[in-house]
């Protein structure tokens, strides 16, 4: 025979399943239960901490868990959007997280801002981020310039309002071979500048989703066109360019095309040139850094030629105008257009302004005079200015070397 206590018991324990069973909700009582009219809400009890809230307006759902001696009550949702059943089960997770000493609340707050930050994530937020944070400080105005043209023209009307989480590597390979039909090498640049664009929100944790194009890498559809070189000016023809230079009566630009040529400076860099600049004590060209590709700041040596041929433009243009150096007819720096044009139209061919830096190259190598990382430190390359090469040289930029080369550079074109 059972003991008195163990009897006692076990009639506690039926009375409270029995209890309990009472308390259940049904489908029925969900639907029917209403709220009293003297009342702002009712609760029905489920059980497991899961409660059912009635009020005259509302039914919804809500648990009540203990957590660190803390009682708290957290909502789980509406009846409309949850059912008895999915109740009980949202019911049965948020009671396992507070068995593994997890508060929802904090949980759910998680969540929402998660679900905020994708949703409201759009492409078009995501690259004006990227623009104004990563790319305008620390980038040419040139570079800035292609970015938005970049978007604006490629990317803006099929991607501008998708959230970011909803890009797939189909989506952006759709978008990709319609650019690709018309402009493979500007494929490649969109690409890229989407790449970043996932790069930066993955880094500062705005996205923690897949980066598309990291899917589309090797994809033989849209594969890179093949590397077309920019036409430089050959140096038998060297002769034959200064003669017609020397013939042009635009003095501005005349004076741009020699001395990108004598100096080997990239365009954007010498084009953007203040006469505010210009060291007349050491016949130096002082750069600020924002006007460089290597975004530092470049002490550019000039041969005596140059400086005659800067003379004699101040007398002609001064700074009565603008302190720029090379004015074009708006009051803005001379184009790359305007020089390419000018420049094309005296040797009648497609030669580049940029290709007149591998004319420098391939000249000063040939002379063997000078070591090639003097010749590529004037020509400004990325590699010779790393920071660990910065270190060891103690800032040393070559510039004395490199005012001999660019004078013998300048030597040999007059000879020609």
């Amino acid at each position: 025979m059972l003991s008195l206590n163990l009897y006692v018991n076990l009639m506690l324990y039926v009375i409270q399943i029995v209890i309990q069973m009472a308390n259940k909700l049904t489908i029925r009582a969900c639907e029917t239960l209403k709220c009293s009219p003297n009342k702002n809400m009712v609760n029905h009890y489920d059980g497991g901490g899961l409660y059912f809230r009635v009020t005259p307006n509302k039914k919804s759902w809500l648990f009540q868990f203990t957590l660190n001696g803390k009682r708290n009550l957290i909502s789980i949702g509406s009846y409309d959007i949850y059912s008895l059943a999915d109740a009980r089960k949202k019911r049965d997770i948020l009671k396992e997280q507070v068995s593994n000493g997890i508060d929802p609340k904090i949980e759910k707050q998680k969540s929402k801002l998660l679900s905020a930050t994708d949703s409201e994530l759009t492409f078009e937020r995501a690259y004006t981020e990227t623009l104004n944070n990563k790319i305008v400080p620390n980038s040419s105005e040139k570079h800035v310039k292609r970015w938005r043209e970049t978007y604006n023209k490629y990317l803006k009307k099929p991607l501008a309002r998708l959230p970011l989480k909803d890009i797939n590597d189909a989506i952006l390979l759709e978008v990709l071979e319609d650019i690709y039909k018309v402009a493979p090498s500007s494929t490649m640049k969109t690409k890229s500048q989407i790449n970043v664009i996932y790069t930066y929100v993955k880094e500062k944790k705005w996205f923690r989703g897949v980066n598309p194009v990291n899917e589309l890498r090797g994809n033989s559809l849209i594969k890179p066109p093949k590397t077309k070189h920019h036409k430089y000016l050959e140096e038998h023809r060297v002769g034959e360019f200064l003669k017609e230079l020397e013939k042009s009566p635009n003095l501005i630009t005349k004076t741009f095309l020699y001395l990108v040529m004598v100096t080997a400076l990239r365009s954007g860099s010498l084009s953007n040139a203040r006469w505010s600049w210009i060291d007349n004590h050491t016949n130096t060209l002082n750069i600020p850094s924002e006007y460089m590709k290597s975004r530092s700041s470049f002490r550019c040596p000039l041969p005596s030629q140059a400086m005659t041929a800067l003379n004699a433009l101040k007398k002609i243009t001064g700074c009565r105008y603008s302190d720029y150096i090379f004015i074009g007819m708006n009051g803005n720096p001379i184009s790359d257009a305007t020089a390419r044009k000018a420049l094309q139209k005296m040797l009648n061919d497609k030669t580049t302004v940029h290709g007149f830096r591998t004319l420098f190259n391939r000249v000063v190598s040939k002379m063997g005079q000078f070591e090639i990382e003097k010749i590529e430190a004037q020509l400004s390359h990325a590699f010779t200015a790393t920071d660990i090469r910065k270190t060891y040289l103690g800032g040393e930029d070559y510039l004395d070397d490199r005012r001999k080369i660019v004078q013998a550079y300048a030597d040999w074109c007059d000879k020609q």
